[in-house]
This record gives C-alpha cells, sequence and structure tokens, in this order.
C-alpha cells in the first residue's frame, strides 16, 4: 500500500445509491449489492457497516471474502458466487459452519459442498447456478433437472435458491435477456419457494420484470453507471476520489520530449510536474497523452507515457502550482473529465477496470 495515495470513499454516497436502487426495485424484492474484488476497489472494511445497515445481504465471489464479512459479526444472508470445491477442507467446512450460501454450478460442486456439510454433521445451504445463455458456469436446463433431483436426495443440502446471469443487460434491446430469463423461470421446479434471482445494475434500472425475488446490483452501489443509456433513469453518486502529490516540478525547453519512447514533445518552454502514480497503481497506460487530472481545480494534461509509478502533467499555465500540492487524480464528479468513466471510455475499458485496478495499491479513508 502506498500511503501517498489516497482514495476518499464517502459513506454516504454510498448510502444514497442504495436508498435510490430501492426505490426502483419492486416491493419485497431483496437488495444485495455484490462487494466481490473489495467492492470493486472501493474498500470492504470501510464501506461495510453502511452496507450492513441498508442492504438485504452481501453477495461475493470468494469464500475468503465471506468470511471476511463473518468476522465483521455479520449474521445475515452472504451467498458466494465460486464455490469452495477447489480449496482446502478446512475453508469448506469452515463455510458450512459459517452458514455461507454456496453456489453450486455442477455435480462435483455439490458433491464437494455435501461432502463438506456431511463431516460438520451440518446442512448447507446452497442455491443452484443456471447458465442460461452466458456460456460460462452454471449447469444447462436440460443438466439441471438431475441437478434437482439429486439436491432432493442429498439430506446435507438445503436448495433455497436459484439464480443466472445476463450476458448483456445493458443492451438497450432486450431480447436476448428476456430469452434468458424465460429460460431460468422455465427450468426451476413448479410451485417452488426458491429465493430466485437474475437482475444485475442495468436489468434492475431497465427490466422490473427481471428483479423476481432478489437482485445483485455491483458497482451502481459505488455510484458508477455503466451503459449510458440508463444514466437519465437513476441518480447515482460515485464514492471515490483518487489524490496524489506533486513530488517534482521540472523546466522542460521547447523541443524536449518526456517519457519512454519520446511520445510527448513541447511545442512551448514547458512546466510539468511529475506525479507518483502510474500503471502499477491502476492508473492505465492507455491514459498517455489523452487524460487530465485537477489541480487546485485547474485542469492539467497527462503528457507523455504513463510508467509503472510515474507519469508527468503539464503545469505551464498554472504557475502558482508548487510540489507538494495535491493531484486529484479521479473526480466523484461523474461530469469531470477525470472521473471513472471518462477515464474508461480514454482509456477504452469498463469503469470496473477502472476502479477495481486502482483499488489495490491506494490507502482508503472515509471522507464522511
Amino acid at each position: 500500500m502506498k500511503n501517498y495515495l489516497t482514495a476518499s470513499i464517502s459513506a454516504s454516497a454510498v448510502q444514497h445509491n442504495l436508498q435510490e436502487l430501492r426505490k426502483i426495485i419492486n416491493t419485497g424484492v431483496q437488495l444485495c449489492p455484490v462487494v466481490k474484488d473489495n467492492c470493486y476497489g472501493h474498500g470492504l472494511s470501510l464501506l461495510y457497516p453502511t452496507l450492513a445497515k441498508h442492504a438485504d445481504g452481501f453477495i461475493v465471489a470468494s469464500p475468503s471474502e465471506a468470511l471476511e464479512i463473518r468476522s465483521y459479526g455479520y449474521t445475515g444472508f452472504i451467498l458466494c458466487l465460486l464455490s469452495a470445491y477447489f480449496d482446502e477442507t478446512e475453508i469448506q467446512e469452515e463455510l458450512i459452519r459459517q452458514e455461507v450460501t454456496q453456489t453450486v454450478m455442477s455435480k462435483a460442486a455439490l458433491e464437494a459442498v455435501a461432502g463438506a456439510a456431511k463431516r460438520c454433521q451440518k446442512t448447507a445451504p446452497i442455491h443452484l447456478k443456471i447458465d442460461s445463455g452466458m456460456g460460462r458456469l452454471g449447469v444447462t436446463a436440460s443438466q439441471a433437472k438431475n441437478l434437482f433431483s439429486l439436491i432432493e436426495k442429498n439430506p446435507h443440502i438445503q436448495l433455497t435458491g436459484a439464480y443466472t446471469h445476463f450476458a448483456s443487460s445493458d443492451d438497450p434491446d432486450a431480447t436476448y435477456m428476456h430469452q434468458q430469463l424465460n429460460t431460468f423461470l422455465d427450468t426451476l421446479p413448479k410451485n417452488n419457494a426458491l429465493i430466485r434471482h437474475a437482475a444485475n445494475t442495468s436489468a434492475l434500472i431497465y427490466q422490473p420484470d427481471t428483479h423476481l425475488d432478489l437482485v445483485r446490483p455491483g458497482l451502481s452501489v459505488y455510484g458508477c453507471h455503466y451503459a449510458e443509456h440508463l444514466r437519465s433513469k437513476i441518480d447515482l453518486q460515485p464514492c471515490m476520489s483518487v489524490h496524489a502529490q506533486i513530488i517534482a516540478i521540472k523546466k522542460m525547453p521547447s523541443g524536449s520530449f518526456s517519457g519512454y519512447g519520446r511520445t510527448h514533445q513541447y511545442l512551448r518552454d514547458s512546466r510539468v510536474a511529475v506525479v507518483p502514480i502510474g500503471y502499477g497503481d491502476g492508473y492505465f497506460r492507455s491514459l498517455s497523452n489523452q487524460a487530465i487530472v485537477h489541480i487546485h481545480g485547474k485542469p492539467a494534461a497527462v503528457c507523455g507515457r504513463v510508467s509503472m509509478d510515474q507519469m508527468t502533467v503539464d503545469i505551464t499555465d498554472h504557475p502558482q502550482i508548487m510540489i507538494g500540492d495535491p493531484v486529484e487524480i479521479i473526480s466523484a464528479d461523474a461530469t469531470a473529465p477525470n472521473s471513472v468513466e471518462n477515464l474508461a471510455k480514454i482509456a477504452h475499458t469498463i469503469p470496473y477496470e477502472i476502479t477495481c485496478h486502482m483499488g489495490r495499491n491506494l490507502y482508503h479513508k472515509l471522507v464522511d
């Protein structure tokens, strides 16, 4: 962790986003945020109190994330999306003891969870993952009937829910998503009492018929939009801003260059600040010569290639800027040129990748 790189996290923004999401979902539907990869890089330990207060449960990817939440004293619903059958038996058994609901997406996963439950002399709650068209994890509709039968016969397994995942819920044309939804619902046993869920953020906002019994919002919880056409549907507040400090200022004569490959040439005598952040910290190399940062509210262009742990910005037009001044790398203003979403557009990637990468080396702190 680099203490001179700070991610400032707003719990009030997360609370606002959860309240806005709650306004959209159908009455009685459980709101369970996805907190995998350290809350998409925003910091699970910092945001846990707010999330636990305003959500109905947690969705995690890995066993370690589930056990981390239990270590905070949380006793409610946790769904682990990835089974622990490739982990050591101690982890499998601890998930059972901690009453974490596990995903079963294959016969092998079912056998692993059932074996751990038997060793613990307990019954394991599970949700069955059905692949309705994502082509990733989950049993197909044709495989599901046999697995439902095996689950019903196993005394150490309690099937409490079933879910699927949409491949293109952000597409304005919802035809394929509804094909997936229908495949999923048709696969389930008739007159079942299962918790059914399918909706991620885009489906939650755009398609109320996908809400079913539980929704799984992800990046929207932290204030980011993924699909532009959904922006007008909900008022989200980004919860993270990222700051560094200027560590050096150089005078660069006209005609000189900055960075590897000499990709930026100064066309006038220039004043350049060195900022200690780079692609090793999650600030993408593809932002070289394109992105903007803010210093005292003034825009400064990234000039030259972004290095592993340094980059240079042109401050020629801002003579008042000095060594030690704070640099806003990412703004919590969604309209700013250095917002997560705008940086993702420049880097030809998605906001998820920006926040997940930026969250790893930075010191996280709550600001409210």
